[in-house]
Order: structure tokens, then sequence, then C-alpha cells
């Protein structure tokens, strides 16, 4: 069975920009940035996004869609699809679209394709793919809809991605993510609460990926592959040609030229360090709360211990 798709998901924060960054060095692979497509664009999405436009074999709700898509990424708060308008116009995506059967597999399938093209224009016969973490949760879905994919979960120690998601809280100004729904709450009474709601939310998505882990390797042992960012930061050349067998596709030393460690696919956010430094794995732990600390040791000690995280 020759893989066709190859889907990258996991935690925030976990390496699946960095794992998606590799895989594009192959020419063999195309991974599209991430579209947030089950969560945002997908009929039956989470946010209820796609249902305001309408049914889409009608060319007026089509429209629609796309303006949305194609609207201020300012006015929206999101970047999810900047790739996509600054690469391809309005009017060429809209005549794609058209020309789908314009099923939710059909929208993603060309997002995917668009970026091929984009991104590789010269290269033809590429496994496409995408990088979404939080599309984690619909990996039954893409299944469905790529038999033949693959699927790669980044996991990563809780711990280091609190760090790693506090940071990014504390120098972030605008209500975005959870803060979101809180309207117009005073920033002095919003402030105090942003550290705990964020280490609620990113331990109980961690425990949610610990779950869905074991739930993958029952059903889709054949497709679907755990890779630890410890792992991969430690020994990068071994990891990544595992992932290459597992794909089917010649792992090239080159994909390990010029890595930079980032810490987004979003382009105002690469700001991170040239090259895999296996020295900064521990750094997270000078800067780790005692308080998070105990809090695993005592409640998620046991998932800990089994992917291989010392209480």
């Amino acid at each position: 069975m020759k893989t066709d798709y190859v889907f990258v998901v996991g935690c925030n924060r976990s390496g699946t920009s960095l794992l998606r960054q590799i895989l594009n060095k192959s020419a063999e692979l195309c991974l599209c940035p991430e579209t947030h497509f089950l969560r945002r664009l997908a009929s039956d999405s989470v946010n209820q996004t796609r249902q305001r436009f309408g049914d889409l074999s009608l060319e007026s709700n089509v429209r629609r869609f796309v303006n949305y898509i194609y609207a201020d990424h300012r006015t929206l708060k999101i970047s999810y699809w900047l790739w996509l308008k600054r690469n391809f116009t309005r009017e060429e995506f809209t005549r794609r679209v058209l020309e789908t059967d314009r099923s939710d597999r059909a929208l993603f399938q060309t997002l995917m394709q668009i970026y091929a093209e984009t991104a590789k224009p010269a290269h033809t016969d590429l496994i496409l793919g995408e990088k979404t973490p939080t599309h984690l949760y619909h990996v039954p879905t893409l299944l469905q809809w790529f038999p033949n994919a693959r699927v790669i979960h980044m996991m990563r120690d809780p711990r280091a991605i609190i760090v790693s998601k506090l940071k990014k809280v504390n120098r972030k100004t605008s209500r975005d993510g959870f803060l979101k729904p809180l309207g117009e709450v005073p920033q002095r009474v919003l402030a105090p609460l942003a550290d705990p709601v964020e280490v609620v939310h990113t331990s109980t998505a961690w425990m949610d990926a610990a779950r869905l882990h074991d739930k993958y390797m029952h059903h889709y042992s054949d497709q679907y592959r755990l890779l630890r960012f410890e792992d991969l930061i430690a020994d990068p050349e071994a990891n990544i040609k595992k992932i290459c067998a597992f794909v089917g596709v010649e792992f090239d030393p080159t994909m390990l030229q010029g890595i930079h460690v980032i810490a987004s696919s979003y382009s105002s956010e690469h700001r991170g360090m040239k090259g895999i430094d296996a020295r900064a794995l521990d750094r997270w732990r000078e800067h780790s709360h005692p308080l998070v600390n105990a809090g695993f040791a005592i409640l998620g000690r046991a998932q800990l211990e089994r992917f291989g995280y010392a209480p």
C-alpha cells in the first residue's frame, strides 16, 4: 500500500513544526502548513464557522466561503491561511473550489494540492500532507478520507510544553485563544488568570493525546506512529530514517541540514535557533513551576512514566 498522504499531529509546542520542516526537505514530500480545516472549515467543524456559508453546491455560497478565507487576517484574528492568500489569488482559488465536488474531503485535498503547486512547482508525483496539531482529534476522519495515508503523532514532555506555552501567553497582549470569549473584561482582571488557565488547558490536551495514542495504536497500527520530540532532538538521523521508512520515502541526509528549531509554523513566529541542539532538551526545567511539577508527579505520574518522562 503506497502512501499518498502524510499528516503530522500532536499537542501544540510538541515539535510538529520541526518535523514538518524536516520532511519537506525531502524531494518526495510536501506537507502544507496548518489549515485547521477540520476544526474551522469542515461542514461539521466544532466552531461552526462553515455552517454560516450554507450549502456549497450553490456558487454564491462558495464565494462567501472563499471571501471568509481571504478576509484580512487581522480582522479574523487568525493567520492559518496567509500562505494561500500570498500565493494564490481569490479568483483562482474560487475556480479550483468550483471544479471540485465541494465535499469536505475535496476542499481539504485542494488546499494541500495548491500548497504543493506553489511550494514545489518543479516536482511531480509528490506525497502530499498537512500539519495541524489539533487534527490529532480527527485521525479517524483523515484515514477515512485518505485510506493510504500515514499519521505521525509528535509527543513531548507536558511540562516542557507548558513552559513553552506560558512564554507565548506572557508575550501576547491580544485576547486570542481561551481569553477571547471573555470579551470586554479588563486586562488587569484577565492577566492573573492567563497562566493557570493555560496550565489546565495544556495538561488536559496532553492527557487527551496520551489517551488517543492508545486508541490509534489499537485501530490503526499500520498507519500511525508516535515520535517523541526528545528522541528526535537527541538522535535526529536515526529517528528521521525510521519515519522515512514508515512513510515509504528514501532518507536523504540533506533533510537535516539548515534546520531551524522554530516556535511555530506561523511566519511571524519563525524566531528559533538554527540547528538541532540536544543540549536544549532540559532547559525547560529551569523555568518549570514547582506546582506544575508536583501536579504531574501526583496526578500524571503513570502517564509520564509510560512515555518515558521522569516525574
